[in-house]
């Protein structure tokens, strides 16, 4: 049992007292030092969280629900077919051969920390696990040919939108008030860092089996599907309300385009100079200012010109869910149309997405379901089938606060987890180069994965520091 001497422990009232006795018995200490919660003029010094070492996964809510059901509540949210009771176990509906894209996204304008690995390997998992289940009912149960073909049909990848949208820093400045700034896809600062996100992918792909393909995409991709100019043409006639329900801060929607004259690449970050207006033909018209060279337009009729459009996170997150829940019921309306016109089948294409936990709850509720159900009367004639998130468990610090990039990327936080030797939770690329394991990090994902009610909760930099510890100190071989 870890046993460590407290100098000073903070009490109730914010004062201190010393003892030098060990701490009791079954006691231990959380690894990691922490500078904070210190009285005005009194100087940094070590303190330690003690526990008991005891890890708890309380059910309630989401974790009492999906227990035991949560790859096939999966399966049955995102509509692919599951037997049914009745003798002959065929699915109530029609069996196109189907594919299944698990997206998950990341700007890279770092080397990925250990809350987005978390976030990769549990969609390479659920990806994993989706094809085992029907492989195990194939193999198990007495299925009609029409079922078990679907099934040796069935295409399951994980996608890694990288928002090469976001943007670089060292490139933004405000002027006359207005935030300006260059995205990483036209400085392409980002390109720095992919290699670790490519390495992660192939590695988490090694992880489950090799059987799981991926691909990387950018914004662009998610720009040029068929139907974002109407989803665009929507959002500006909706603009006043939803501006001010999705930017409460500003009131107008952070929809942005780089100035497209050479060596510019200009953006302004809010959309507050915006101007916008709908054509005779019912196209939306959207000037952007530069400071530079003053207004440019994108018009919603040329896919050229809506492929250049930037969203905030807010704003991408909504056009992404109509746009995916749009193409998955129009793939599966002209599948079944190509067999009642007597042709082949076309493949369905089916979304679904793994985020972090940071976006679930309030977030999600009012800046995307609520939006979802006051915009698509706008977006009249269009079926939609929205894709499923998942959320992955919270990676939190010390003190219960998620662990954020931009914080160290750009202010220089967590100087605690460089001095005591947990700075590989900050990056991929410092994990490396501490020689640490990070098929340690998957295989503790996969446990909370067979264990679903250890996904409905968050996880500290600690408790994961002390899985690498313990893990790591197992596959070192004693010297003979």
């Amino acid at each position: 049992m870890l046993r460590l001497h407290l100098t000073k422990l903070l009490t109730s009232d914010n004062n201190f007292f010393s003892f030098s006795d060990r701490i009791p018995k079954g006691i231990v200490s959380a690894t990691a030092s922490v500078q904070a919660l210190l009285p005005l003029g009194v100087p940094p010094d070590h303190y330690y969280g003690v526990h008991d070492g005891k890890v708890h996964h309380p059910l309630g809510a989401g974790s009492y629900v999906y227990k035991k059901e949560y790859i096939s509540s999966h399966i049955r949210y995102l509509g692919l077919p599951l037997p049914t009771t009745r003798v002959n176990k065929i699915p109530h509906r029609f069996l196109p051969p189907s594919t299944l894209i698990i997206h998950i996204g990341s700007q890279p304008n770092n080397s990925p920390h250990i809350g987005t690995i978390v976030v990769f390997i549990l969609a390479f998992l659920i990806a994993r696990d989706i094809k085992k289940y029907y492989a195990e009912l194939h193999r198990k149960e007495d299925l009609p040919t029409e079922f078990t073909t679907w099934i040796e049909n069935l295409e399951v990848l994980v996608q890694l939108d990288i928002v090469d949208t976001s943007p670089h820093n060292d490139e933004s400045y405000v002027h006359d008030g207005i935030n300006y700034q260059k995205s990483q896809r036209f400085t392409k600062a980002h390109h720095q860092f992919l290699p670790d996100y490519e390495e992660i992918m192939e590695s988490a792909a090694a992880f489950v089996g090799g059987r799981i393909p991926y691909r990387l995409t950018n914004q662009e991709t998610l720009a040029s599907i068929p139907s974002v100019p109407r989803i665009i043409e929507a959002i500006v006639r909706d603009r006043e309300r939803l501006g001010s329900e999705i930017a409460p801060e500003t009131g107008v929607l952070a929809l942005r385009s780089a100035c497209p004259h050479e060596r510019c690449g200009l953006a302004e970050k809010h959309g507050r100079k915006n101007k916008y207006s709908i054509s005779p033909s019912g196209s939306a018209i959207i000037e952007f200012y530069c400071p530079n060279h003053g207004y440019h337009l994108v018009d919603t009729s040329n896919p050229k010109q809506v492929a250049r459009l930037e969203f905030n996170t807010a704003l991408r997150s909504l056009v992404r869910t109509f746009a995916y829940g749009i193409q998955t019921a129009e793939s599966r309306e002209a599948a079944h149309s190509a067999v009642v016109h007597g042709g082949t089948p076309t493949r369905e294409l089916i979304h679904m997405r793994v985020t972090g936990s940071d976006y679930a709850g309030f977030n999600s509720e009012q800046l995307l379901w609520r939006q979802l159900i006051l915009l698509k009367p706008e977006i009249s004639g269009l079926a939609i089938k929205p894709p499923v998130i998942t959320y992955a468990p919270l990676i939190q610090d010390w003190a219960g606060s998620k662990l954020a990039k931009s914080l160290y990327v750009d202010k220089g936080a967590y100087e605690y987890l460089q001095t005591t030797g947990m700075g590989y939770m900050l990056s991929f690329n410092e994990m490396k180069k501490q020689g640490k394991d990070h098929t340690i990090l998957f295989r503790e994902v996969e446990k909370w994965l067979d264990n679903p009610r250890m996904l409905f909760r968050s996880y500290s930099i600690e408790y994961l520091h002390r899985i690498f510890e313990q893990e790591g100190a197992k596959e070192v071989v004693p010297s003979q």
